[in-house]
C-alpha cells in the first residue's frame, strides 16, 4: 500500500483503520513471541534442573528472583493463553494493542491474525530487528538498503508471503555499547520511515545515557523523532527527572512500559526497580511540566510470569488498576484519556 493511501490512517494485521477506530490502547506489549535469546543457564548447580522445569508453584519464587534463567519463562508460544489474557483487556475496556515481536523474538504474523479476528481486537505488528544479540547470521551481510527494502515490503506488501502488512518500526533493538549491526538497522529504519510514514519504537541499550544517545543518532540519520517512541524510559532513566525532560524535550515519545513489574529482583539486570506509584508520579512530574501529548503508557508483558495465567498482572493492569493510581495522583480523566488513547492513536498514524 502507497505511502498517500496510508497517510492518516493505522495498520492492523486485518488491515487499516481510521484513528478514531483505536480506543484504549497498550502501545508496547508481546502475545507471542521467544526471548530465549536472553536466556541465562545458571551457573549453580542446585540451580541448572530449575532452569529447565515448567513454571509452577514450587519454583514461582525462584523464577521471580531469576526471570532470565528460567528457559520456559523466556517463551510465550501458547495462542489458547494469549488469547484468554487479551479478552481480560478487552473485557476492562481495552480496544487495540501495539505487538513488539519483530525479527530476533520469533514474529508470528499468522498467529496475530487469529488472535485479533478471535478476541475483537485491534492488533498492530512490529517491524524491523530485534537486539544485536538475537540478530540471524544473515543480517551481517545484508546492506542498509537490503535492510530498507525488507522493512518497507513488511509494511506495504506484507512479511514474507502472508500479506499480513506491520504497522510499527519496532521494536529497533540497541545495545550499550551500540553494535555495528544495530547501527547498521537503525540507518535503514529512518530510511524506511522516510519512505512509509510509519512510526517507529526504539529499544534503547540499558544505561541512563542511551535514550537521548539513540534518539540524537537516529535523527542524524534522518529518522522522525516527532514520530518515535523511546521504550523502557521507566527503566532506564528511572526516577531522574531531569534526563526525562531533556529526552522528552527532543520531540520523542516517552514510553513508560513496565507497568505490572514493580518488584524487580535484584539479580535482574535492569538499572532501576520502580513502583508504580513511582511510574505514576513520574507521568505526572512529567504531565506537569508540559509533556502530556508525548505519554505513552504500557506492561510489557515479555515473561510467562506477567500473564494472569501464571500468576502476574496480565493485560488488564492498567485499565483495572493504574488508571486508579493515576487518579490518586490528581492525574485528569481528561489526562488519563490522552495518555490511554488520544497519544497512541496519534503515534500510530502514518504520516
Amino acid at each position: 500500500m502507497s505511502r498517500q493511501k496510508m497517510c492518516g490512517k493505522i495498520q492492523t494485521v486485518l488491515g487499516s483503520i481510521d484513528p478514531e477506530s483505536l480506543g484504549l490502547t497498550l502501545p508496547h506489549e508481546h502475545l507471542l513471541c521467544d526471548a530465549s535469546v536472553y536466556f541465562k543457564e545458571p551457573t549453580e548447580k542446585t540451580q541448572k534442573t530449575l532452569a529447565y522445569q515448567q513454571i509452577k508453584m514450587e519454583n514461582l519464587g525462584w523464577i521471580r528472583q531469576n526471570p532470565s534463567n528460567s528457559l520456559e519463562n523466556m517463551k510465550l508460544l501458547d495462542e489458547k493463553i494469549a488469547l484468554s489474557e487479551i479478552i481480560r483487556f478487552k473485557k476492562a475496556g481495552g480496544n487495540s494493542i501495539v505487538e513488539m515481536s519483530n525479527i530476533g523474538l520469533r514474529r508470528n504474523p499468522n498467529g496475530l491474525v487469529r488472535l485479533s479476528k478471535a478476541a475483537g481486537l485491534n492488533i498492530i505488528m512490529g517491524s524491523g530487528y530485534y537486539v544485536g544479540a538475537s540478530h540471524p547470521k544473515y543480517l551481517k551481510s545484508k546492506s542498509v538498503d537490503d535492510i530498507t527494502t525488507e522493512i518497507v515490503t513488511d509494511i506495504t506488501i506484507g512479511v514474507g508471503d502472508t500479506k499480513i502488512r506491520a504497522g510499527m518500526l519496532g521494536e529497533i533493538g540497541c545495545s550499550v555499547p551500540l553494535q555495528e549491526d544495530e547501527i547498521k538497522v537503525l540507518k535503514a529504519v529512518a530510511k524506511a520511515q522516510q519512505h512509509t510514514g510509519a512510526p517507529v519504537n526504539i529499544h534503547p541499550g540499558n544505561s541512563e545515557n542511551a535514550p537521548i544517545e539513540v534518539v540524537e543518532l537516529f535523527r542524524k540519520h534522518g529518522g522522525d523523532i516527532n514520530h518515535t517512541v523511546i521504550s523502557h524510559v521507566d527503566n532506564r532513566i528511572g526516577d531522574n527527572n531531569k534526563k526525562t525532560v531533556e529526552l522528552a524535550e527532543t520531540g520523542c515519545y516517552v514510553e513508560y512500559d513496565l507497568f505490572g513489574q514493580a518488584q524487580r529482583p535484584l539479580s535482574y539486570e535492569m538499572l532501576h526497580s520502580l513502583s508504580d506509584w513511582q511510574r505514576v508520579d513520574g507521568l505526572k512530574q512529567l504531565i506537569d511540566q508540559g509533556f502530556l501529548d508525548q505519554l505513552l503508557i504500557s506492561h510489557d508483558v515479555f515473561h510467562k510470569i506477567a500473564q494472569r495465567h501464571y500468576g502476574g498482572y496480565g493485560f488488564d493492569h492498567i485499565p483495572v488498576n493504574v488508571v486508579n493510581l493515576m487518579r490518586m495522583k490528581n492525574i485528569t480523566e481528561t489526562q488519563i484519556q490522552t495518555i490511554l488513547v488520544e497519544n497512541p492513536s496519534k503515534m500510530l498514524q502514518f504520516t
